[in-house]
């Protein structure tokens, strides 16, 4: 706190501030409400009650000299918090509080005048409304802090709840209208559920930033959700410039949104196995979304892949080869190329893949069944330490 201002004649320009204060109050009031607009939908007698405090929290430290710290107005900066609920701004609020301090400033300046004050007198009261200004904003900054903080962790937990009812598909009837409206949604829309999780460098909220930002009102609902951003979305999102994989399941109305949930799952699992990141649909993935049935790879690794555990650091240069051999359209000259191999190596090593499997590169099946060993295999490939086999 600041130093107490000892002079007697102070204190009888404070006695003075407090005798005129209904006229105060009655000045700040109307300049509030013709000068700042978020005002005119408040009630008289509210902005009335809360001027009042502040006009008396003003002049008391006129009168005693101290400058009260932020700290000790709490519960005098509450206020922040009703008109926050009321749909002010915190600058309208700081603006009304302001132009409450210029009435007793300007009241003050009339006072001292009158009662000859002299100017280190005069300065001193100034510092001391200028101070209490300082604590007062400052304290209404931390009271509006809170309660936006409480808003949007409410409005966090309520979106987490309506998402998971809506993917769940546990919101049906008149709730799902009720709730849906609660974000502008409309239930007989159709929608895409959206699964995306951000690589490295990007957090989930940044992610969440950028694919609500381009969103129209209405046009869908997304949050973070154990890392990932879940939702639902009119359609799929770009894909470049996002640091992330994106995936999104067919269009549902929102009472079937589960099934599209249950899809944009699939989708997912199978674009995270991709080297790099975008946004994927069932379009673009098609039968890898399927590859990860476990029985079904399981069947396939004995038959394409583990023959080459007993040479592994071979058997790895033959199946690498033998991917880029298909991922090419089994031309041999790109996929040598791309090895940066000599043809007829490439060729050797394919021919060693057929005499250990007993598998033929120019069959139809073996090829359906290679594509899929190798997609699916990835997330075995990533729990067992990057290796195939």
């Amino acid at each position: 706190m600041t130093r107490p201002v000892p002079e007697s004649s102070i204190e009888h320009v404070a006695d003075l501030l407090f005798r005129d204060l209904q006229y105060l109050k009655a000045r700040s009031v109307e300049r509030c409400v013709t000068e700042v607009a978020g005002y005119r939908s408040v009630a008289e007698a509210d902005i009335s009650s809360s001027v009042e405090q502040n006009l008396r929290m003003a002049i008391q430290a006129v009168k005693s000299g101290i400058v009260p710290e932020s700290s000790q107005l709490t519960l005098e900066a509450r206020v922040a918090q009703v008109r926050f609920h009321q749909g002010m701004r915190i600058e309208d609020v700081m603006r009304g509080y302001r132009l409450s301090m210029a009435v007793i400033q300007d009241r003050f300046i009339d006072v001292a005048q009158e009662l000859r004050l002299g100017d280190r007198e005069v300065l001193a009261a100034h510092r001391v409304l200028w101070g209490v200004s300082d604590s007062y904003t400052a304290a209404l900054v931390d009271s509006y802090r809170e309660i936006s903080v409480q808003r949007a962790v409410r409005d966090h937990e309520l979106r987490q709840g309506y998402l998971r009812a809506v993917l769940a598909g546990t919101l049906t009837g008149a709730e799902l209208v009720s709730r849906s409206a609660d974000f502008g949604i409309d239930p007989c829309r159709e929608f895409r559920a959206l699964r995306a999780r951000p690589h490295g460098g990007t957090s989930p909220d940044e992610l969440l930033s950028a694919l609500v930002a381009p969103l129209p009102g209405g046009d869908g609902v997304l949050t973070v959700i154990a890392g990932d951003v879940v939702g639902f979305v009119t359609a799929k999102p770009r894909g470049d410039g996002l640091a992330a994989t994106v995936a999104v399941g067919p269009e549902r109305t929102l009472a079937e949104l589960a099934r599209s949930d249950a899809v944009a799952d699939r989708i997912f699992a199978a674009a995270w196995r991709r080297p790099h990141g975008g946004s994927f649909s069932l379009e673009d993935l098609t039968w890898r979304t399927a590859a990860g049935d476990p029985d079904v790879t399981e069947v396939l690794h004995r038959r394409y892949l583990a023959p080459f555990a007993d040479d592994a650091e071979f058997g790895l240069i033959v199946l690498d080869s033998v991917r880029h051999y298909l991922a090419n359209d089994r031309r041999i000259s790109a996929a040598a190329k791309a090895l940066s191999v000599h043809e007829n190596t490439l060729r050797y090593r394919l021919q060693k893949f057929e005499q250990l499997t007993g598998a033929r590169l120019d069959a139809t099946e073996t090829l359906v069944e290679l594509c899929w060993a190798f997609e699916g295999c990835q997330d075995r490939a990533a729990a067992a330490g990057g290796t195939l086999l």
